[in-house]
């Protein structure tokens, strides 16, 4: 074919067009795979039906720099809106050459859940709605998997899995709510709502993440667990799925289980000074019991996989006992109890000393079995690392002794107690100093004055310098909170010489082992929490929230 220039003087071959376009595409950067997370704020820079329209769409932001991929860099109406753009709003343009299926991995970014909502909605009108209600006949079941199968289904559970994990949710819940079904994710501890969907909508959701969970959709009179997961930009995210039968229908909640590489290094999970140099050293001893204490939610797995993850090594058989089994860690034989069949932590802990282990860890200790196994294989050459729930480290001393454990077994085989919680970081992005009541000052000073100065060097802290109290004042990326991330405060008890004596001779020893291991050094979680508000880590409200403090809430601290 042949084309006119219009001039009469030239004409031009397709063929010729094409190599003429591609040596000018030559000279422009490709883009060979989508980056791994699109901020939607950097997309909306370019509206998702000019994106469309042009094939061309914002990836990346750095400052006043935006970087576009674009199917066809010479198209000339496309180019010209993208300088409008970028006068407009003052850019500096980067262009990258994409393929049309990248391109198109790109804009699927732009996917919305009201659009989704839309969408799935729109897909159930008229008579496939009725076929939406697992609760109809046993005939209408076939139908029914075949509708929260549908495109619509499955991309509005996608876009919830994508909230969930570029929100950085630890968990999400989908749970009906009178005509409706409410969507909230657990971000840094704090649940916030996020998505109301109609109740036919809730359902194909619930019974779509059942059928990815490998659960019975048809099964909704009692609990049920599961898992599934996903790769997201060459990491697995695992999901952790329950579900729970309610008075208006049934609830799911799933736990985002995003592996973290960074678990051996004790001081990112919080520990610092003496908390750090007793665990370190200790979960290194050849047996005993380690025991984590804290409530639901306080960041005892992740503390107790960090100490995995540092012991991991092939002259090492490391067995896990647990309910459930949250973080896979490769190289170690890691066993998830049933009880439904029998199988629980005593008995499970019976099978595990068969198995010639050099270290233990069991999710929990539950009852008088488990704690008397556990003591057993402590003083049979073991480590054991293992929780309870108690509200401060001391308190897992009378805790265990009500589980019938003999005291003097407990001090043969106790070598460190340590209790934790989390609380919210400051978001480094928007952090400002901020002037306090005087009253929380003089009680942040009376809680510190008595910690030996070494300790307090090892914190970074120079309190001759005075005290600082920070605050975020809430920015883009942090959602406009003010934090952003978890870190774990902590307090830890070294069982010696003297505390085990304490623990034997005396039947309400709680009070004077506790004396004794203040005199000792020990930082309370509450002392350990300030020196990371000095730090600028944490606020005074967060640490004071968790520890059941006194102190005035955050809105009068500031």
């Amino acid at each position: 074919m042949v084309v006119n220039s219009g001039d009469g003087k030239k004409n031009l071959t397709a063929d010729n067009q094409k190599r003429t376009k591609n040596e000018k595409n030559s000279d422009i950067p490709h883009l060979s795979k989508v980056p791994k997370k699109i901020s939607r704020r950097v997309l909306n820079i370019i509206s998702e039906d000019a994106a469309k329209r042009h094939q061309m769409a914002v990836f990346e932001r750095k400052g006043s720099s935006i970087r576009v991929a674009m199917v066809d860099p010479q198209d000339i109406e496309a180019l010209n809106m993208l300088r409008f753009i970028a006068e407009k709003e003052k850019f500096e343009v980067e262009i990258f050459l994409v393929s049309p299926q990248i391109f198109q991995e790109i804009i699927e970014n732009y996917a919305t859940a009201e659009k989704a909502v839309e969408e799935v909605i729109e897909s159930f009108k008229g008579e496939e709605i009725k076929g939406l209600d697992v609760e109809k006949r046993e005939e209408k079941k076939d139908r029914v998997r075949e509708s929260i199968q549908d495109a619509p289904v499955a991309k509005l559970v996608q876009v919830i899995i994508r909230h969930a994990i570029d929100g950085r949710a630890s968990d999400a819940h989908i749970e009906p709510i009178e005509d409706n079904f409410r969507v909230r994710f657990r971000v840094d501890g704090i649940l916030h709502s996020s998505l109301i969907l109609p109740k036919e909508v809730g359902r194909a959701v619930v019974s779509r993440i059942k059928i990815l969970s490998n659960l019975k959709i048809d099964e909704k009179r009692k609990p049920q667990d599961g898992r599934f997961k996903i790769e997201d930009g060459g990491q697995i995210v695992d999901f952790r799925v329950s579900t729970l039968p309610v008075i208006e229908g049934e609830k799911i909640a799933m736990r985002v289980l995003v592996k973290d590489d960074n678990l051996s290094n004790l001081k990112s999970l919080g520990l610092v000074g003496r908390n750090y140099e007793i665990l370190n050293k200790r979960i290194r001893d050849p047996y005993g019991i380690i025991l984590l204490t804290g409530p639901t939610g306080s960041g005892k797995s992740t503390t107790l996989y960090g100490f995995l993850q540092i012991l991991n090594k092939e002259e090492r058989n490391i067995v896990t006992l647990e309910d459930p089994v949250e973080y896979f860690i490769e190289g170690v034989n890691q066993s998830q109890i049933k009880p439904e069949i029998g199988y629980t932590f005593a008995n499970g802990l019976r099978s595990i000393l068969r198995q010639d282990p050099n270290i233990i860890m069991v999710g929990e200790i539950r009852d008088s079995e488990t704690a008397e196994l556990t003591i057993h294989a402590a003083l049979t050459g073991h480590l054991v690392f293992s929780t309870l729930h108690t509200n401060d480290a001391i308190g897992a001393i009378p805790r265990m002794i009500d589980m019938n454990v003999e005291p003097f077994l407990l001090t043969s085989s106790l070598r460190v107690v340590a209790a934790q919680r989390l609380v919210r970081k400051i978001c480094e992005k928007c952090k400002e100093e901020i002037k306090v009541p005087e009253l929380a000052r003089k009680k942040v000073e009376e809680d510190l004055r008595n910690i030996p100065p070494e300790e307090v060097k090892r914190y970074g802290v120079d309190l001759s310098q005075g005290m600082k109290f920070f605050r975020g004042k809430g920015c883009e990326s942090c959602g406009n909170v003010g934090f952003r991330g978890r870190i774990a405060i902590f307090e830890v008890v070294e069982i010696n010489e003297k505390i085990q004596e304490l623990i034997s001779e005396s039947e309400n020893s709680e009070l004077e082992v506790r004396k004794e291991a203040e005199n000792q050094g020990m930082i309370t979680m509450r002392q350990d929490g300030f020196f990371k508000v000095l730090n600028g880590i944490t606020t005074l409200s967060e640490v004071t929230r968790t520890t059941e403090g006194i102190l005035k809430s955050e809105e009068q601290l500031e």
